[in-house]
C-alpha cells in the first residue's frame, strides 16, 4: 500500500493501534482479576494451619473466570462480524510476476533477511520478557502493590502506543533502521540502569523501554522484507513466525530470576537482545546488493 520507501513508516502508523487492546487488557486484569489481597507470610502460615489456604488459592484462581468468558464472548461476536463482512478483491500490481509461493532457497540466500529472522526472534523476546516481569520487578524492589504495579504496567503499555504515533511522524526525516538504532542503544542504557540500580530508578528505566522499543518490530519487519521479490509473502510469514522468541527468552528470565533471586539480573536477557537490534539496525539489515554498492568506491560515489 504505497511506496516501499515508506513502508516503515506505514507499518508503525497502523500498528500503533495495537497497544490499545493491550493496555485495556491490562486494566481489565487489574480491575477484575488482582484481588488487591496480599496476605503477609504469617497469615499465609495461618491459614494453612486452618485448612483455608486451598480454598483461598481456589478463590483466587477462579476470578480469572468471569473477565475470560467475556473476552471470549466479544471475539466470538467480532469473528461473526468479520465473516458477514465483504471485503474487496485484492488487486495484484501490474507488470508484476510475483508469484503465490516462494522459494525457502532464494529466500534465505538474502542476507539481510535471514539477519532479520533473529533479530525478530531477540525483539519479541525482550518485548515479553519485559512486560510479563514488570510486575514482579516493581513488587520485589519497591513494595508496591499488585495494583501499583498493575497500573503501571498499564502506562508502559501506552508509553509503546505514544513511541509507536511519534515514530511514524519521526521516520519522514530520519531513515528507519537510523531510528532504531538510537532507539536501541537508549534501550541498552536503560536496561543497564535497571540491572544496576534496582529500586524507583530501575522501574522507571524499565518503564520507558516502552517507548523506544515501539518501532522495532514494524521496522525489523519493513527492513527484513525489502527487496525479497517472489518471496515477499513467504519471507514475511517467516518474520511473523519468529514471534516464538517470546516464548524461549520469558521463561530463561524466570530460571534465572529463581537461580539468583534477582529479577535485576534476569534483565539481562533483554539487554543482549536489544544488542541484537543494535547491529541489525547499523549493519545486519544491509543487503547483499547494498554491501556490493558500498565494497566498490566508483559505484558507491555515482550511486
Amino acid at each position: 500500500m504505497g511506496e516501499p520507501e515508506t513502508a516503515a513508516r506505514r507499518l508503525n502508523l497502523s500498528q500503533a493501534f495495537n497497544p490499545v487492546g493491550a493496555i485495556l487488557g491490562v486494566i481489565v486484569g487489574t480491575l477484575f482479576i488482582f484481588s488487591g489481597v496480599e496476605h503477609s507470610q504469617q497469615s499465609i502460615e495461618t491459614m494453612k494451619a486452618s485448612g483455608l489456604y486451598d480454598a483461598y488459592l481456589q478463590s483466587e484462581t477462579m476470578r480469572v473466570v468471569i473477565p475470560y468468558i467475556v473476552i471470549g464472548c466479544i471475539v466470538l461476536i467480532w469473528a461473526f462480524v468479520l465473516y458477514k463482512t465483504k471485503f474487496p478483491e485484492t488487486k495484484k500490481e501490474e507488470n508484476t510476476s510475483y508469484s503465490s509461493k516462494g522459494s525457502f532457497k532464494k529466500l534465505f540466500s538474502h542476507r539481510h533477511f535471514r539477519n532479520g529472522v533473529i533479530t525478530q526472534f531477540c525483539y519479541v523476546g525482550a518485548q515479553v520478557g519485559t512486560w510479563s516481569y514488570y510486575i514482579p520487578y516493581v513488587q520485589d524492589y519497591t513494595g508496591g502493590s499488585e495494583k501499583l504495579a498493575g497500573y503501571l504496567l498499564t502506562g508502559t503499555l501506552a508509553a509503546f502506543g505514544i513511541g509507536r504515533f511519534m515514530a511514524t511522524i519521526v521516520m519522514k526525516y530520519y531513515a528507519p533502521e537510523k531510528l532504531m538504532g538510537a532507539f536501541s542503544i537508549i534501550n541498552i542504557l536503560l536496561v543497564s540502569i535497571s540491572v544496576l540500580f534496582p529500586g524507583w530508578l530501575g522501574l522507571w528505566s524499565i518503564f520507558l523501554t516502552s517507548f523506544f522499543m515501539s518501532l522495532m518490530f514494524p521496522t525489523i519487519f519493513t527492513l527484513s522484507i525489502k527487496g525479497l521479490g517472489d518471496n515477499t509473502k513467504l519471507g514475511g510469514s517467516i518474520i511473523v513466525m519468529a514471534i516464538i522468541g517470546g516464548a524461549v527468552f520469558t521463561p530463561l528470565m524466570g530460571i534465572i530470576a529463581d537461580s539468583t533471586h534477582s529479577m535485576a539480573i534476569a534483565m539481562l536477557v533483554p539487554l543482549a537482545c536489544y544488542l541484537v537490534v543494535t547491529w541489525f539496525s547499523y549493519s545486519g539489515s544491509a543487503s547483499t546488493s547494498d554491501l556490493k554498492i558500498s565494497d566498490d568506491p566508483e559505484v558507491f560515489t555515482s550511486h
